[in-house]
């Protein structure tokens, strides 16, 4: 065993030799940017100990390696277990591969138990806890637990722990005696960016401007900061600047006892935003504030009398409210202004995501979105006026040459982008905003080209600029033909703000909502570059027809054709067939369709609307082939069907309309009776679920095909 401990060490040892922030194979380097850490416990405890009450102590029980382990025992709480603080060891701003064995053993404990390898660290304001690794442990057995992190270049109080899965039930806590050994901190050998490939910063300097979102740790990887560098002209911070991250409770609640119960003058600090705020100030990269107010990431007591933590406190008065929000942005504002004087702000999002188009007034409903999720405090104690009051003072108190946006998602919907025109024409109309901030978080097959098209031009005819604020498209496949797909359809977006630009469009800023796939808040593969920082067809495919110098060739015309993962989401591209001219009072219908397959039911919510005149749902059929979809015989049932409308009677029920039949692999769906829709007026719903008669299972359903007739021409 001895022997096996001496080589996991002269192992490691070499590869610390070639390590080094540029893979630069000398000690000099290597030791530069970081340690090997080796805790074996062969002589002693090496600085671990307990997290509370329970014992740890060196062991000859069990062994890894060597002939003793850390041993932890009498332990009452599942957080209970060994912990030691690396703050002398680990450099900061390095990422580490930490690794560390674990056993456990005993016949009263359970045959699995889930442990966690944990990180936890002071950012200056609160205790900050990271789960490095959460792994199945079998008893009996060793189990080697490790991940990959960087310590941020702000962190202090390091210290890496052990703890077990919490349980809900008290009954079901394993509180075991478990062992650990061979503790490892390892400077992690990280990828380096593709330097020869064209800049999209470069490559859109013509048109607009190319920016991406990231937080601190997305960013603390060194080549996280150099993809940021060479690619993009301007940055906005993922999480560090909104309320919950800004608003100073301690300093608050400090404040208002100092100053006689002042209800007032909320106090913020920018200790979260202080990696991000220096990485722009070093490398003069202009700074999206994201975002000033949002229902969402934002304390209730914030709007509670006495700034109270209490769920039960009571709501401050709209005046209160209205002071507190207008000192928060001045706050802001003067310490941004005091702390980082050369950090530009090109703009702020002022409001964000203000509008819920499936309320009667547009707004969300008042409420604390703590509770219950999308509600709105803001609302709740100011109402609807608490919008052009944020932008009032953010006017106010902006940097000069800051403009001010507001920002929504879903932006493209036609009732939500009439809410969102309405506020936009009053805020323009008194000076207070200077763009629109389209989200645009698409998914693969959702929404039309035609749909952006629109509403783009909508905000635009306000005489606003125009940012897609937090671009991605949601790919849960990484398959070749799925990345071939993506590629395809985020051509067909750049290429479409490329046009609309050169067509004189106030597009000003396409930013892309983080760095990295492996980082995304989607999961999956919804970026331009993957989790070793290398670009993906996507990257080429919006750069394939602009050069470097600006110059443009002809806007393609690109057909994407939807696929269908386990539990896909499906809207075929819209293509009207050329041959059909409907008379002017006629209109054309969209039809899209979301399908989620559960082993032997198959459920599709199909969505239409009208274009360009009126629609008789009488004259529709809509036929869905797909691969799965066998020619057995199989029963179709449709659950609901109504018109959304936006106006009375908002709701009309039309299910007993509907027919759904299922023959040679195809489900066709049509409709009895005559139910007319005007484009603009709402939208049909149609939920419809599928089984076979037997109820046996169904392969998966891939390939999907979606054509739709109206009054027996084919049109989509």
């Amino acid at each position: 065993m001895l022997r096996k401990k001496m080589l996991a060490i002269l192992i490691t040892c070499a590869l610390i030799l070639t390590v080094s922030y540029y893979h630069t194979a000398t000690l000099e380097a290597a030791t530069s940017y970081g340690n090997l850490l080796l805790d074996d416990f062969e002589t002693d405890s090496n600085g671990w100990g307990p997290r509370g009450s329970e014992t740890v102590t060196i062991s000859t029980e069990q062994a890894y390696s060597g002939t003793q382990s850390l041993k932890v025992s009498d332990r009452t709480q599942t957080w209970n277990g060994a912990m030691c603080n690396k703050t002398a060891d680990l450099t900061l701003g390095e990422t580490y591969n930490l690794g560390i064995w674990i056993k456990y053993a005993g016949d009263s404990y359970s045959g699995t138990q889930n442990f966690s390898l944990q990180l936890q660290y002071n950012d200056g304001v609160t205790d900050v806890y990271k789960n490095i690794k959460t792994s199945s442990v079998t008893k009996g057995q060793w189990t080697y637990l490790e991940g990959e992190y960087t310590i941020p270049t702000d962190a202090a109080d390091v210290n890496i722990y052990v703890e077990t899965e919490y349980k809900t039930s008290p009954s079901d806590q394993d509180l075991m005696d478990f062992y650990l050994d061979d503790f490892t901190a390892t400077p992690a050998v990280l990828p380096d960016i593709e330097t020869d490939i064209a800049s999209l910063k470069d490559v859109f300097a013509p048109y607009f401007d190319i920016g991406c979102a990231g937080t601190a740790s997305e960013i603390a990887p060194a080549p996280g900061k150099a993809l940021i560098l060479k690619h993009y002209n301007c940055i906005t911070f993922g999480n560090e600047l909104k309320p919950d991250s800004v608003l100073d409770y301690d300093a608050t609640a400090s404040y208002m006892e100092a100053n006689g119960g002042d209800q007032v003058n909320p106090q913020v600090n920018l200790r979260a935003a202080r990696t991000l705020l220096e990485f722009a100030r070093d490398n003069n990269i202009p700074v999206r504030g994201h975002t000033l107010v949002w229902h969402n990431q934002t304390p209730d007591w914030f709007f509670k009398e006495n700034y109270s933590t209490d769920s039960g406190a009571a709501w401050v008065s709209k005046e209160i409210m209205l002071q507190r929000l207008e000192n928060y942005i001045k706050n802001l504002m003067a310490l941004l202004e005091t702390d980082y004087p050369t950090v530009e702000f090109y703009a702020w999002d002022v409001v964000n995501e203000a509008v819920d188009p499936n309320t009667s007034t547009g707004m969300r409903n008042p409420g604390s979105n703590n509770t219950t999720s999308g509600s709105s405090p803001w609302m709740q104690t100011i109402g609807s006026d608490y919008i052009e009051k944020a932008f009032e003072y953010a006017r106010k108190y902006a940097p000069e040459g800051c403009k001010l946006f507001y920002n929504d998602y879903n932006e493209y919907e036609t009732t939500k982008s009439n809410f969102i025109y309405n506020i936009l024409e009053n805020l323009k109309g008194k000076g207070l905003v200077d763009g629109m901030g389209m989200q645009s978080h698409w998914t693969m097959d959702y929404p039309n080209i035609s749909m952006f098209e629109t509403a783009v031009r909508k905000y635009a005819s306000l005489g606003l600029e125009i940012q897609l604020t937090e671009l991605d498209m949601k790919q849960p496949d990484n398959s070749a033909n799925a990345l071939s797909l993506q590629a395809a359809r985020y051509k067909l977006l750049m290429n479409k703000c490329v046009s609309l630009k050169e067509e004189g469009i106030n597009i000003t800023a396409v930013i892309f909502w983080g760095i990295t796939d492996e980082t995304s808040w989607l999961g999956g593969y919804p970026l331009l570059f993957d989790g070793e920082y290398k670009a993906k067809p996507a990257f080429y495919s919006i750069i394939e027809d602009l050069a470097p110098t600006g110059t443009v060739t002809p806007t393609p015309t690109v057909s994407v054709t939807p696929t269908i993962t386990p539990t896909p989401s499906v809207t075929p591209t819209i293509t009207p067939t050329p041959t059909v001219t409907p008379a002017p009072e006629t209109g054309t219908p969209v039809t899209t369709v979301t399908t989620t397959q559960n082993n032997n039911t198959v459920n599709q919510t199909y969505k239409i609307t009208a274009e360009n005149g009126t629609i008789d749902l009488s004259k529709l059929e809509i036929v869905f082939t797909a691969d799965g979809i066998s020619g057995e015989k199989q029963n179709v049932w449709c659950d609901n069907a109504a018109l959304q409308l936006n106006t009375a009677p908002w709701y009309t029920d039309i299910t007993s309309s509907v027919n759904g039949t299922i023959t040679d692999a195809s489900l066709t769906v049509t409709f009895n009776d005559t139910v007319n829709l005007s484009e603009g007026t709402g939208t049909c719903i149609v939920n419809i679920r599928f089984a076979k008669a037997d109820w046996s299972d169904y392969d998966t359903i891939s390939n999907p095909v979606l054509k739709v007739y109206y009054d027996g021409t084919l049109v989509q």
